[in-house]
């Protein structure tokens, strides 16, 4: 028997399992909808006036649906933690699974970070004055005090949830999304019913159509970025309790992608409808500003800002899941050190991933608010070419493993896929361009970021690659897909 055909020895680390179907619907809504509507609503405005801001919204919403129902096919296939490590590793080998796995990484585990940094900012809106002393000044924003303390103290406590393991991380999801879409219809209610079309005026910004597509272009580039989330349903399916119909997951995913954009649209029409644009932008956080405004009532304008809060930490808490999950699958799979890869014995949770990234999300929260676009912008770099990288996998696997067993396929053939990948690229094209754009001419900050994290990478997976040359090919498929070769072709 040769090394290459020998059976898997090692032990394969496992989760444990009680995630019902119903939760990964409010993981993955839970982190699309987070805070965003609310702390960046006036850069959406501003850059495509309130049409143009719907318009993008709905064109990313319809883009992400073709790439969410492509992860559909993949997560019923391959039900495993991790999701893009193994869907890339059995479509284009270790390497490229990696290269997917760390760019995702990077998006979960910031996302983090820009969460910390913006419950301060609701906070503040809530409580006038809570910031506290400045500590220090980085990027060319002040740091005060209590705004850091807070972010990190929250932190702390979403580490706990799921250090706890998926079961108490799942449970604390529903109850928060339930509470977010309570308190945005009454949101939307007001705003539209309260507010004026004359208000949407100007419809789109810029006195050219070119101007207008422009603005409408920067907003739809950062679409990968407000869209992702539907992506953690994936890195929660090997903990999805016994006895799940699998053939349900397309719906899941496809629920809360049509849920999000829904959302999106109609709390953009809000916001736009309350008040004047010329107001609107000059308000720090316009959707609360708008229906408080508007209504005169500063309570309508506290069940904006509460309802961003709930919004601000399903997001947290399910981005944070995900993350934790995509660390330990590639720590199983040898890609960085396997100690990353240790499951508490009582939660069954990934304890070790759980710290690391709760230690790199709190570094990230140290930057500040100037930090929070650049987030944004390099976030949406990654998803997007995670997001390619997993069409183009299904595109392949239709080709070189057509026997494997799924429970759910794409509908439209290749000719969908393939339009599919298209618009992947798009997403990917206007991600980078749209910090590249916004440097008139110099590197982007946002570049810079994504450099340095490919660095970190590289470093983690040269330290781990005495790990990979010690188990066989057999091995590592068992590890990163829990199946052999005899399985791959529906044996």
């Amino acid at each position: 028997m040769t090394e290459e055909t020998k059976a898997p020895q090692r032990q394969r680390e496992q989760l444990g399992r009680g995630i019902r179907l119903r939760s990964l619907f409010s993981l993955a809504f839970g982190t699309i909808i987070g805070v965003g509507w609310i702390i960046v609503m006036g850069a959406w405005l501003s850059d495509a006036g309130a049409v143009g801001a719907i318009v993008a919204f709905a064109a990313g919403g319809l883009a992400m649906l073709a790439i969410g129902l492509c992860y559909a096919e993949m997560a019923a296939a391959y039900p495993v933690a991790g999701g893009e490590v193994a869907y890339v590793f059995e479509a284009w080998g270790a390497r490229w699974s990696f290269f997917a796995a760390w760019f995702l990484a990077f998006t979960y585990i910031f996302t983090t970070s820009y969460e910390a940094i913006s419950v301060e900012w609701v906070v503040s809106a809530l409580v006038p004055g809570f910031g506290g002393p400045v500590i220090y000044t980085l990027l060319g924003q002040e740091v005060r005090l209590w705004s850091l303390a807070l972010g990190l103290a929250v932190m702390l406590v979403i580490t706990i949830i799921n250090y706890r393991g998926g079961r108490t991380a799942a449970w604390f999801q529903d109850l928060m999304t339930a509470g977010l879409i309570i308190l945005t219809a009454i949101f939307v209610f007001a705003g539209v019913t309260g507010g004026s079309l004359a208000n949407l005026e100007p419809m789109f910004t810029g006195a050219t159509p070119g101007a207008a597509f422009a603005g409408v272009a920067v907003v739809f580039a950062t679409a990968a970025w407000w869209f992702a989330g539907f992506d953690t349903v994936p890195q929660a399916m090997e903990e999805v309790e016994e006895g799940s119909r699998l053939r349900l997951i397309p719906r899941v995913i496809g629920a809360s992608i049509v849920f999000a954009m829904v959302f999106y649209l109609l709390v953009i029409l809000a916001t736009a409808m309350s008040l004047p644009r010329p107001e609107l932008l000059a308000a720090e956080l316009p959707a609360a500003s708008a229906i408080e405004a508007a209504f005169t009532s500063p309570l309508l304008g506290r069940v904006v800002l509460v309802a961003g809060l709930f919004g601000l930490i399903t997001t947290w808490n399910a981005i944070f899941f995900a993350a934790t999950r995509i660390v330990f699958a590639m720590a199983r799979a040898h890609m960085i050190p396997r100690r990353l890869a240790r499951v508490h014995e009582r939660y069954g949770s990934p304890s070790a991933a759980v710290i690391f990234v709760a230690v790199m999300g709190a570094v990230g929260t140290l930057f500040g608010r100037n930090a929070i676009l650049v987030i944004v912008g390099a976030g949406s770099i990654s998803a997007g070419l995670v997001f390619l990288v997993v069409v183009l996998g299904v595109i392949r696997l239709r080709r070189t493993n057509p026997g494997h067993a799924r429970p759910y396929t794409v509908p439209g053939g290749r000719a969908f896929l393939y339009l599919t990948a298209v618009l992947a690229v798009g997403l990917v094209g206007a991600a980078a361009w749209g910090p590249f754009h916004a440097a008139a001419g110099r590197v982007p900050a946002e570049w810079i970021v994504l450099g340095a994290w490919c660095v970190i990478g590289l470093v983690f997976y040269r330290a781990a690659a005495p790990l990979r040359r010690a188990v066989s090919t057999r091995e590592l498929r068992w590890l990163v897909l829990s199946e052999d070769d005899s399985q791959t072709n529906g044996d």
